[in-house]
């Protein structure tokens, strides 16, 4: 008994990877990546609520958060701010930190997460 592609696939998936190939005969492979893979990226990475703007806004953990992030409490938080070892910054009465200074701070162990 022969086994033919169709087989291996539901009719659905068959019939979009052949209607793709068929494009690809017909299209070249940058109309390909522009018309049909571009837009199926853009819509899977909207499911997944990635948005290309959000990575490059800032983000900013509150003094709480910080402190939940790195295991201290927050005499501790002061003590490495006043030390110069974690930037805050005050608004409102609010004591906030950059995410990706703290984040880049852990990563180069200028700021280390606590172990209790």
């Amino acid at each position: 008994m022969a086994l033919h592609v169709s087989d291996a696939f539901d009719a659905e998936t068959f019939s979009y990877i052949n209607k793709t190939y068929t494009m690809l005969d017909t299209v070249s492979l940058a109309g390909f990546m522009k018309n049909i893979l571009k837009p199926a990226l853009a819509e899977a990475l909207a499911e997944i609520g990635f948005n290309r703007k959000q990575e490059n806004e800032k983000r900013y953990y509150t003094r709480d958060e910080a402190c939940k992030h790195l295991k201290i409490g927050t005499t501790t938080f002061y003590r490495l701010a006043k030390k110069g070892k974690i930037n805050i910054l005050k608004i409102e009465g609010k004591t906030l930190v950059d995410a990706n200074e703290l984040d880049e701070a852990i990563e180069t162990r200028q700021v280390f997460r606590y172990q209790h």
